[in-house]
C-alpha cells in the first residue's frame, strides 16, 4: 500500500483549523504526510516482528532542530539520519552502552544521547516517548495510529493486513482483518466496518483537527470507535 492510496481512503478533502500559530489546510496536512512517507526515513524489510524483546524505537530531538530516529535490534543499531539510514554495531555494553562504524559514534543512557557524526554532534539528545511510538509501529509497517484515553487505547490500522486495538488498563486486545473502507467525501470521513468471530467493530476517520487531551499535541484525525458496546474517541493520524 502506497501512501497516496492511503491519504485517499481517509476521504478528506477541505476544512481549515489552527496549527502551531498556522492555518492549514486538512488537505495540505494530508499532501504532506504522504511525500514525508514517501521519501523520508526509508523502511527496512524485514525487519524484526515487534513482540521481540530486544527492538526499542526512540526518535531522539537534540540541540539545534536535530532529530534522528534510532532502533535496537539485538546487538545492532539502526539510526535512521536525515539523508540516510545506517546499521551500527555494539561496541561497548552496559548503563552507557556504545555504538560505532562508519564514522558515527552513538552513545546513549537513560533517556538520554550523543551522537558522534563525521562532520558534527549533539550532546543533549532526549528521547519522545510519544513520536517514538509512532515511528515504531511504521517501521513495523502501521499506515494508520489513533490513542484515547478514558480507558486507555491504541488503534493500528495496516490497510493491507490487519486492525488491532488494543484498550484499558488489562490490555485487551482485538484482532480484525482490515475490510475495504467506505468513503463519505460529502462529510469528509472514512468507516472501516469489521467483525471476527468474537466482536464487531466500527472505526470512524473524521478530517477534523484533535487536540490530545493528555499532550497537548494536534493531530490530524478524529477517531471514534464503536467496539461491542463500548465507545471510544480519540485523536490519530497517517504515519510518516
Amino acid at each position: 500500500m502506497n501512501c497516496k492510496s492511503f491519504s485517499h481512503t481517509l476521504g478528506i478533502r477541505f476544512g481549515h483549523h489552527r496549527d502551531v500559530g498556522s492555518t492549514r489546510t486538512t488537505a495540505t496536512i494530508l499532501i504532506l504526510l504522504m511525500l514525508t512517507g514517501c521519501s523520508g526515513q526509508p523502511v527496512l524489510e524485514p525487519l524484526t516482528p515487534p513482540t521481540h524483546e530486544a527492538i526499542r524505537t526512540q526518535v531522539w530531538e537534540c540541540e539545534r532542530n536535530f532529530t534522528f530516529v534510532t532502533r535496537r535490534e539485538g546487538n545492532a543499531m539502526w539510526l535512521f539520519l536525515p539523508d540516510h539510514a545506517v546499521q551500527l554495531p555494539l561496541a561497548e555494553d552496559g548503563p552507557d552502552a556504545i555504538y560505532l562504524g562508519a564514522g558515527i559514534r552513538f552513545q546513549y543512557r537513560n533517556g538520554q544521547a550523543r551522537l558522534e557524526l563525521p562532520d558534527s554532534h549533539y550532546e543533549h539528545c532526549r528521547n519522545n516517548p510519544q513520536r517514538a511510538a509512532r515511528e515504531h509501529a511504521r517501521l513495523n509497517g502501521v499506515d494508520f495510529r489513533a490513542t484515547g484515553y478514558a480507558p486507555d487505547w491504541i488503534l493500528e490500522i495496516t490497510l493491507d493486513g490487519d486492525m488491532k486495538l488494543v484498550t484499558g488498563s488489562n490490555d485487551t486486545t482485538y484482532h480484525f482483518t482490515t475490510p475495504e473502507p467506505l468513503v463519505i467525501e460529502s462529510e469528509h470521513k472514512t468507516l472501516y466496518s469489521a467483525r471476527n468471530k468474537a466482536h464487531q467493530i466500527v472505526v470512524e476517520l473524521a478530517g477534523t483537527p484533535c487536540r490530545n487531551i493528555s499532550t497537548g499535541e494536534i493531530r490530524e484525525v478524529t477517531v471514534h470507535i464503536s467496539i461491542d458496546e463500548q465507545r471510544l474517541k480519540g485523536c490519530g493520524g497517517a504515519l510518516r
